[in-house]
């Protein structure tokens, strides 16, 4: 799996690149675990770049935004568009994982 991360004083961000699916989705286990279990921020998914999205990585997002909120912390999706936030609409992700255009969108999120 494609992707870059950086960390920031509050957050952590995850940029994915062209697919999250069944192919892709083994590649990111690793990451989420660390950022479960050794960051204490919030994690942004950058999804900007995401065309295609199934339900492998619906149920990543899910498994994510469950574990972060055991520990009091929020996952947010950035940048979501297309296909893949038709798929989040319709299965009713977009009402319990909070949806942002961008990153300067979420900073001035009070």
């Amino acid at each position: 799996m494609d992707y870059q991360t950086f960390h920031a004083a509050d957050f952590d961000v995850v940029s994915l690149q062209s697919k999250f699916d069944a192919d892709t989705v083994p590649g990111l286990r690793g990451h989420f675990e660390h950022l479960i279990k050794d960051c204490n921020g919030n994690v942004l998914i950058d999804m900007k770049s995401v065309q295609e999205l199934d339900s492998s990585g619906v149920g990543a997002l899910v498994f994510l935004y469950k574990r972060l909120k055991q520990s009091q912390r929020e996952l947010a999706l950035l940048g979501v568009q297309g296909k893949p936030q038709e798929l989040l609409s319709l299965l009713r992700i977009d009402h319990t994982i909070k949806q942002y255009n961008n990153l300067a969108e979420y900073q001035n999120t009070p």
